[in-house]
């Protein structure tokens, strides 16, 4: 039965042994359309109205990954995106994309004596508009976060559209979630610039394997699973939602030294809170 058929046929978003084992063996799987094509065209609509400039001339709610200036107009190498797009869309939180992530959690992460409703969940957009060189660089999630926290995190990454390689699907380094964090700095050595990338020589780019996905479709990823995205060479605007889930985190003994993710980030303060 394909996932498309699940989702049409049951409540609850399944997962075969075979897409189990690849994940916990790779770090990631890319998965066939997981919410119907009426609720993609309802995210679509969505993602569309939160990324269009406020007809006031207020700020937008997005921001530049790769910009080192928050008040500047965005250029082709912009890459927008939206933290906790549910603050402002409510419907967000509980609808059949949510829902359908934390069942695929559920199945991936040693979930213990926790239950869906003990699983935090932080969910994130971003649109690369038609044209756009903006590449998100290679990167692992957990080089984001608290050094002296241990994590059990995965991300489930949507497609709004059809999302081919030149689009921008994900690319990942098969096993690279089985070892430490590696070293990241700021994308090109800016202090100034949020996005992170893995230093050099820690990434072997033969080894990626593009996902491409239908819309609806998805990949996921362990918090610790190299990955990257091209900017977006086609005509058409390409979407995500992505919904990070996981355990809450524990406290280490012996904190970790993410030298790089010193400096004081309200943004990444605001990602990490639990239940806003």
């Amino acid at each position: 039965m394909s996932s498309q058929e699940q989702v049409d046929q049951e409540d609850t978003m399944q997962l075969n042994s075979g897409e189990c084992e690849r994940y916990r063996d790779q770090g990631f799987i890319s998965l066939d359309p997981i919410i119907a094509a009426d609720e993609v065209v309802w995210l679509q609509e969505i993602f569309d109205r939160l990324f269009s400039k406020p007809a006031d001339g207020g700020n937008p709610l997005y921001f530049d990954l790769t910009g080192n200036d928050p008040d500047a107009e965005l250029d082709d190498g912009s890459i927008p995106q939206m933290l906790h797009p549910s603050h402002h869309v409510t419907e967000l939180a509980g609808s059949p994309a949510w829902q359908a992530a934390l069942d695929i959690a559920m199945q991936l992460l040693d979930t213990g004596d926790c239950t869906s409703d003990d699983l935090i969940v932080r969910d994130h957009a971003i649109v690369k508009p038609p044209g756009s060189t903006g590449a998100t660089p290679w990167h692992q999630d957990e080089s984001y976060w608290d050094d002296d926290k241990a994590y059990q995190e995965l991300s489930v990454w949507i497609a709004l559209q059809e999302t081919t390689e030149e689009m921008g699907c994900m690319q990942f380094i098969p096993g690279s979630h089985k070892g430490d964090v590696h070293p990241h700095h700021t994308w090109q050595n800016d202090p100034n610039i949020i996005a992170l990338e893995i230093d050099d020589g820690c990434v072997d780019e033969a080894n990626k394997v593009p996902c491409p996905l239908v819309a609806g479709g998805a990949t996921v990823h362990h918090c610790r699973t190299a990955h990257y995205t091209s900017g977006n060479r086609s005509t058409i605007p390409r979407r995500a939602f992505i919904l990070t889930i996981g355990t809450p985190p524990s406290t280490l003994t012996t904190p970790r030294n993410f030298y790089w993710n010193r400096r004081d980030r309200d943004y990444k303060k605001e990602y990490l809170t639990e239940g806003e």
